[in-house]
């Protein structure tokens, strides 16, 4: 199967990584990738701070770049429901752009969401038995997978990885505080609730937190450097 890889620009700029073994990972379940270089941010953060017209622009653009049937695959929840919910509510119904953005957003899959529910993939078939030792994880789902209906879904998915122990924590409904340009202009509230989710994280016994969105991660990450609990 054919892919259009959406890489999301919190992930180009601060976990170029993780877009890497999002390739990897796809292509090792036998999916052709491609990439298209002319994407840019599909306009999140710009609907997000009232900056509508641009949010539209960059989203005509996105239907444009990534036209075509193939599956548009993103590790981002926040940027598929940006795409797969959104995106529609700001093109009106007689824009020129309107039926290749409706394609887009009937196309756009989140990377868990994509291999439970195309490819169909079950977890304990993902990866092979080899035998490597345990990894031991907290998990915390980005509020926006709500909004592509996988908030208990990709955790459920998760939890079958062979190998994999993964810890739910406390209150994991609650967001972290990231919020794109939330955490920039309501700092006070977006440091305590990423202290909170440190505090769940510190409870949960594990070190290493899974987070399905590079924001989440970003702004955990910052808070977990100064937490009061003595977490690195």
């Amino acid at each position: 199967m054919r892919v259009l890889l959406f890489v999301p620009c919190l992930t180009d700029q601060f976990s170029p990584r993780a877009a890497e073994a999002t390739v990897a990972l796809l292509e090792h379940l036998g999916c052709q990738v491609d990439y298209p270089e002319q994407q840019t941010c599909c306009g999140q953060a710009h609907r997000n701070s009232g900056y509508e017209k641009t949010a539209a622009e960059l989203v005509r653009r996105m239907a444009t770049i990534f036209s075509g049937e193939d599956p548009v695959v993103t590790p981002s929840g926040s940027c598929a429901a940006m795409l797969r919910r959104h995106a529609l509510e700001i093109i009106p119904d007689d824009d020129p752009a309107r039926e290749e953005v409706t394609s887009l957003a009937s196309r756009t899959r989140e990377i868990i969401e994509f291999i439970d529910e195309d490819l169909k993939i079950a977890p304990d078939q993902l990866v092979p038995d080899t035998g490597n030792a345990p990894c031991d994880v907290a998990w915390h789902p980005s509020c926006h997978l709500r909004e592509i209906d996988r908030f208990d879904a990709s955790g459920r998915y998760l939890e079958g990885i062979p190998g994999l122990t993964l810890r739910r924590l406390d209150r994991e409904e609650q967001c972290c505080g990231f919020g794109g340009t939330f955490a920039i202009k309501f700092g006070k509230i977006s440091g305590a609730l990423a202290e909170d989710r440190c505090q769940a994280l510190e409870r949960a016994g594990t070190s290493t937190l899974l987070c399905n969105d590079t924001g989440c991660a970003i702004n955990i990450a910052g808070r977990l450097r100064g937490f009061s609990g003595g977490m690195v």
